[in-house]
């Protein structure tokens, strides 16, 4: 993938505990606690989208906190795409209660 060709999705996108100032991107009841970059790939993967995740990669704003990242294929926009992705994190984090 070129880097035109893809979205950054960072973890803080859709964590409940981040306020929407912090980088929060997704209303309150679509974030989970503690989001992984993992938790982001595989969403990604659901949806068929072509992923790569980045470990070491820090969101600017928290340049101290290397969370890492997930890079994925431009299918739809990239607010519908965090949408879609919040959706199946959420799903999934209801399910392993």
């Amino acid at each position: 993938m070129r880097n035109r060709d893809k979205w950054v999705l960072w973890p803080i996108y859709f964590d409940a505990d981040a306020s929407r100032l912090e980088g929060r991107r997704v209303p309150k009841e679509l974030a989970v606690k503690n989001p992984t970059v993992e938790d982001i790939l595989q969403a990604a993967k659901k949806l068929g989208l072509a992923a790569v995740k980045e470990e070491k990669a820090a969101y600017p704003a928290r340049w101290w906190r290397k969370e890492g990242r997930v890079l994925v294929g431009k299918k739809f926009s990239k607010t519908a795409t965090i949408k879609q992705i919040a959706e199946i994190i959420k799903q999934s984090k209801e399910t392993q209660k």
